[in-house]
């Protein structure tokens, strides 16, 4: 299969902040795995033509979509940028016409096919394409600097590429977690702040958010 565009979902954390007796991303929400909700939005794309899973294989029995849904799977590795290369190796191995990718974290179960789709359409124009957020709280730092936060954004999954672009500047020891800051400073960006609803679970207690924020956005369709 012709593979030129393709989704990578993360889903090879732990959750040791979560607290639950299994990773996060396999907990229940609203009846279903997390995992699932993200599997859901994969699947809906009319733009990717194949999906990667980065994950522990221990973990397959946890999600019965998971386990039907066809994807490929790559092996998680022991931090996020070790699964990445995983995923990258796969993706360079089986699918060498790769022309665009697209990050999502299984924990984070509001993106939609929709937004997969935007991301990797704006990869004809742009190298990345990356979800960001405004800092609405004031910013600080333990030099107790005065900083302007209007210089500042946070950064979140998902995030699509120019895979060949990315690739050879790709580093696992890179300083920071962002893969856009690897690229060179010339290439072309695309900050989307329009993704508002992009709630990552990472602590228990979220889960009740991610329930309540379902039932909000079901009651304005």
């Amino acid at each position: 299969m012709n593979a030129k565009n393709i989704i990578i979902i993360m889903s090879g954390g732990v959750g040791n902040r979560f607290g639950a007796n299994i990773p996060k991303q396999y907990c229940i929400l609203n009846g279903r795995p997390v995992i699932d909700y993200v599997i859901d939005a994969a699947k809906g794309s009319k733009t990717a033509d194949k999906t990667v899973v980065v994950m522990d294989p221990s973990c397959m029995e946890l999600s019965e979509e998971l386990k039907n849904s066809g994807f490929d799977f790559a092996l998680n590795g022991k931090e996020r940028p070790d699964s990445l290369k995983s995923a990258f190796d796969h993706i360079t191995k089986n699918y060498p016409e790769c022309e665009g990718v697209i990050i999502l974290d299984a924990v984070a179960p509001f993106v939609t096919s929709e937004l997969i789709d935007d991301y990797l359409t704006k990869l004809n124009d742009y190298d990345a394409v990356i979800t960001c957020q405004k800092i609405t709280g004031a910013l600080g730092n333990y030099d107790f600097d005065p900083l302007d936060r209007e210089k500042y954004y946070m950064t979140q999954s998902p995030e699509a590429f120019r895979f060949k672009t990315l690739l050879p500047h790709f580093k696992t020891d890179f300083p920071s977690q962002e893969l856009a800051w690897q690229l060179p400073r010339e290439t072309k960006k695309y900050l989307n702040f329009d993704f508002k609803d992009n709630l990552k679970l990472t602590y228990d207690f979220q889960l009740r958010y991610a329930e309540y924020l379902m039932e909000y956005l079901d009651g304005k369709k």
